[in-house]
C-alpha cells in the first residue's frame, strides 16, 4: 500500500513562541480561554470557556471554525454553545459559522461551548484534520477548535489558556507552552488562529543543536525509540537555518501521534512555532516523513519572515515554492542522493501534468479549490513548477552563479510587515528578467499556462525524456554528471 502524503501550509511557523509587544499594550484585546477534559459520559467532550473584552456598542460576532485543509461545515464539531451571563444573548446568524452576541456594554463576556470529535470510526486520513477529541488525548488547532471574537489577523491581542481538571498522566503540548497547565501569549492574533493544541499521554524528549531547541512529544509505540526521531528533527532544522543564513536560536515543538493502521498512510502539518506529524504505527522515519518536515519548517521563512499572507491568493509561491525546496533541502543535508532528488522530482511532474486542473486560471482555482480534491493540491504541483523554471531561468542568465536561492534569502525582511501579493511576488522573482521571460511568469500564475519543463537541468545533471503515452520525466545524464557535482544542486 503506497502511502498518502499531503503537504500543506495550513498555518504559520513562527521563530519565538511568545511574541511580546510592549507599545501600546493596553489597547489590545484580552481573551482568555479555560479547556477542561470530560471523560465521564459515552463521549469524551473538551469543555472550553472564553472570556474577553465586551465593546462599548455591547455586540460582538463570534466566529466558529468553518473550512480547514479541504474540510468544510468544522462548527459541527462546536456543541452546546451558550453565554455564561443570563443578560447576555447569543442568536444565529445568516452566515455560517458566525453567530451574534449582545451584552450590557463595556463589560466581559463569558461564553461556553463543548468541543467533540464529529466523526467516528478509526483514525484514519483525512479525519485528522478535524478536531480529536478522545479518552486518551485531545488536539485542535486554532483553525478548527477555537471559537473568538471577530479580529484581524494582525490584530495584537493577549490571551491566556488554562487547562483544569487534567487525567491522571496527561500532559499539554501547544504552541505556546509545553509541560504546563497555563500559558500565556502577546502578539497578533494570526498566531493564535494558526496555534497548536494538544494533551494526553505524551512523551517528551528535548535536544539541542547549533542554536535549535527541539521538543518532541510523542505517543504510541513506534518501530524507532523518540531520541532517534528527535535527532533527525533537529538535523533538518540545522541544515534550514544553513539555507536562510539564519542565527537567530529558536525553539519549536513536534508532536508524533499515530493513525489507527499498521501502515499506509502519513500526514504533517505545520502550526505557530509547532508541527504535528501523523504516521501510522509500524511506519519508519522515512524520507518521505523527513521531506515533509523539511516542507514545513520551510514555512518559518516562507513566508512567515517575508510579510503578511492574507487568504490563499498566494499559495502558488508559499505552498509551491516551499514544496520545490522540500526535497533540495534533504539532498543538501545528504539525505538523500541525487538520483533520489530526480525520483521525487520526477512525482512532482508527473502530479502537474497528469492533472486535468492544470490549466485552471487562479481566479479559476480560487472559486472551486474547496470542492475539488485535486484543484485544493494544484498550487503545491504548479508552483513548484513554476519555482523550477524560474530557477533554471536565473542560472541560464548568470551563467551558473546565481539562482532562484539568492531571491528567496532577499524576499527575507528583518520585520516582516508588508502584505505578501502575487503582483509583489512576481516583481521580485523577475527582476532582471527579459520582458517576454517576465510576461510569462505571470501567464503561469495569473493565467495557468502550462509550464515548459527545461529540457536538461543545472551541470546537465538530469535530461527531460518525453514518452508519447506518459508523463515528461527526468532521467540522470550518465556520463555527464559527476558524484561531487550532483551533490552540490541542491546548493
Amino acid at each position: 500500500m503506497r502511502n498518502f502524503f499531503s503537504i500543506r501550509l495550513l498555518v504559520s511557523l513562527t521563530f519565538c513562541a511568545i511574541a511580546t509587544t510592549s507599545a501600546g499594550a493596553q489597547s489590545k484585546p484580552k481573551l482568555a480561554y479555560t479547556f477542561t477534559p470530560d471523560l465521564s459520559g459515552t463521549i469524551p467532550t473538551l469543555h472550553v470557556e472564553l472570556t474577553f473584552d465586551g465593546s462599548p456598542a455591547g455586540s460582538s460576532v463570534l466566529i466558529l471554525p468553518t473550512t480547514w485543509a479541504g474540510q468544510v461545515d468544522l462548527f459541527k464539531s462546536v456543541v452546546n454553545l451558550r453565554s455564561l451571563d443570563p443578560a447576555d444573548i447569543v442568536t444565529a446568524t445568516d452566515t455560517p459559522g458566525r453567530v451574534q452576541v449582545r451584552y450590557p456594554p463595556n463589560r466581559p463576556v463569558r461564553i461556553a461551548y463543548d468541543l467533540v470529535s464529529d466523526w467516528t470510526g478509526s483514525l484514519r486520513h483525512p479525519k485528522e484534520f478535524r478536531p480529536l477529541v478522545q479518552s486518551s488525548h485531545v488536539i485542535f488547532n486554532g483553525q478548527n477548535g477555537l471559537v473568538n471574537p471577530q479580529l484581524a489577523p494582525n490584530d495584537l491581542v493577549r490571551v491566556t489558556f488554562t487547562w483544569k481538571n487534567l487525567p491522571e498522566q496527561w500532559v499539554v503540548a501547544s504552541s505556546f507552552g509545553s509541560q504546563t497547565n497555563r500559558q500565556k501569549f502577546n502578539g497578533e492574533w494570526h498566531e493564535i488562529h494558526n496555534g497548536l493544541f494538544a494533551a494526553g499521554d505524551f512523551r517528551f524528549t528535548r535536544v539541542r543543536s547549533s542554536g535549535q531547541r527541539l521538543i518532541l512529544a510523542a505517543r504510541g509505540s513506534w518501530v524507532f525509540p523518540d531520541a532517534q526521531a528527535a535527532e533527525e528533527i533537529v538535523s533538518l532544522f540545522r541544515v534550514e537555518r544553513e539555507f536562510w543564513r539564519e542565527g537567530k536560536a529558536n525553539s519549536f515543538l513536534v508532536v508524533l501521534t499515530a493513525y489507527d493502521q499498521d501502515l499506509g498512510s502519513s500526514d504533517g502539518t505545520g502550526f505557530t512555532n509547532s508541527f504535528l506529524l501523523y504516521l501510522s504505527r509500524k511506519q519508519t522515519f522515512s524520507t518521505d516523513e523527513k521531506s515533509q518536515l523539511a516542507h514545513e519548517i520551510f514555512h518559518s521563512w516562507n513566508p512567515y519572515r517575508m510579510g503578511i499572507v492574507s487568504g490563499d491568493e498566494t499559495q502558488w509561491f508559499t505552498e509551491g515554492f516551499t514544496r520545490y525546496y522540500q526535497d533540495r533541502i534533504l539532498l543538501r543535508a545528504g539525505l538523500i542522493d541525487y538520483p533520489t532528488y530526480l525520483e521525487r522530482l520526477n512525482r512532482i511532474v508527473a502530479a502537474y501534468w497528469s492533472s486535468p486542473d492544470r490549466n485552471w486560471t487562479q481566479a479559476e482555482w480560487a472559486d472551486r479549490k474547496e470542492t475539488h480534491r485535486a484543484g485544493y493540491e494544484l498550487p503545491y504541483s504548479r508552483g513548484a513548477m513554476i519555482a523550477l523554471w524560474v530557477d533554471q531561468k536565473v542560472r541560464q542568465n548568470s551563467g551558473g552563479s546565481s539562482s532562484l536561492d539568492e531571491r528567496m534569502l532577499n524576499l527575507v525582511r528583518s520585520k516582516p510587515d508588508l502584505s505578501l501579493t502575487t503582483d509583489y511576488l512576481l516583481s521580485a522573482l523577475s527582476q532582471g528578467m527579459s520582458p517576454e521571460d517576465a510576461a510569462a511568469l505571470r501567464s503561469f500564475v495569473v493565467d495557468g499556462v502550462s509550464i515548459p519543463l527545461p529540457a536538461s537541468l543545472v551541470g546537465d545533471c538530469g535530461g527531460l525524456t518525453r514518452p508519447e503515452d506518459s508523463n515528461p520525466y527526468y532521467v540522470l545524464s550518465t556520463g555527464r554528471c559527476d558524484d561531487q557535482l550532483a551533490s552540490r544542486v541542491g546548493k
